[in-house]
């Protein structure tokens, strides 16, 4: 596998363990990016790959590096938000990807700066 290669399998499944972690489904997912579910679970099997884009916005929203998804052999999370619903809009979940780049971007300075 050359450094350009993406092992889509494993992306997958480091995004579905991220989408549990965060108690979403693949239709939350779909949502949030304005797909059909179905490609959600494509994405999760290998058997699709995501844009680098819609990838960026999906690990906004789990608050996981995009390095991350793509290279972790397994997924460990930075942090959580609770929420006292169960029912997230769509605008909840811009509201949380927006909150959760914050913090993804604290943690990589942290890193900068302690390492």
């Amino acid at each position: 596998m050359t450094s350009n290669t993406v092992d889509l399998v494993k992306l997958g499944q480091n995004i579905k363990q991220a989408r549990e972690f965060s108690k979403l489904t693949q239709t939350d997912l779909a949502c949030f990016l304005d797909v059909d579910q179905s490609l959600i679970s494509k994405i999760e099997k290998g058997e699709r790959a995501i844009s680098a884009d819609a990838l960026e916005q999906l690990a906004s929203l789990l608050c996981f590096s995009v390095k991350d998804l793509i290279q972790a052999d397994s997924i460990v999370p930075k942090g959580k938000v609770a929420f006292r619903t169960d029912g997230l809009t769509f605008e909840d979940n811009c509201i949380l990807a927006k909150v959760n780049k914050i913090i993804l971007n604290q943690i990589e300075m942290d890193g900068i700066l302690y390492d």
